[in-house]
């Protein structure tokens, strides 16, 4: 959350941070923090070369941050995407931002075990997903850092839909 507060993402990762800010407290409670901590990093003194913009947003400007993209998303959902079905069944829709897509696993549906080559952002949007690691709900935001291995399991009588942010790279990058 502190690269997100920072403006440090691609605009997969700041859609992937936005929503979970938007979707849990978890969320906008860490990032009102890492904002605190910004402003008060800058109120300490001039900095010689700033090197990244640090937001001092309050705790409820954080909560209220108006969030275009996040509404556009919502709203896509709400119509119905147009899901494609992917190699392995499991459905995806673009988002428009690049890197960055919506997945769908109906109940009980997995995705293939696979690994991360680099850092992958998951937002559960509706649903719950569970993946070895634990289990997400909706807004929770998981990290698949590289070299990790999962296999992401749709939990409970609900179809799970996903935010995927993710680096561009080659199809075989998910084998590692």
């Amino acid at each position: 959350m502190m690269d997100h507060v920072a403006g440090n993402h691609s605009a997969a990762f700041e859609l992937a941070g936005d929503l979970h800010v938007m979707l849990s407290s978890e969320g906008t409670e860490a990032a009102a923090w890492w904002a605190a901590i910004g402003g008060a990093l800058l109120e300490e003194g001039p900095l010689a070369a700033p090197v990244h913009k640090v937001s001092t947003l309050s705790a409820a400007e954080v909560r209220h941050k108006p969030q275009a993209s996040i509404d556009g998303l919502i709203r896509q959902i709400d119509k119905g995407p147009r899901w494609r079905r992917g190699l392995t069944g499991v459905r995806y829709a673009a988002t428009g931002t690049t890197g960055a897509r919506l997945m769908k696993l109906e109940p009980g549906q997995s995705v293939p075990k696979h690994g991360h080559a680099d850092l992958e952002a998951t937002v559960v949007i509706q649903g719950r997903f569970s993946d070895g690691h634990g289990t997400y709900k909706r807004g929770d935001l998981v990290l698949g850092e590289p070299g990790m291995r999962h296999k992401p399991q749709a939990v409970g009588d609900e179809a799970c839909v996903c935010l995927v942010a993710q680096k561009p790279g080659g199809f075989w990058r998910n084998f590692i």
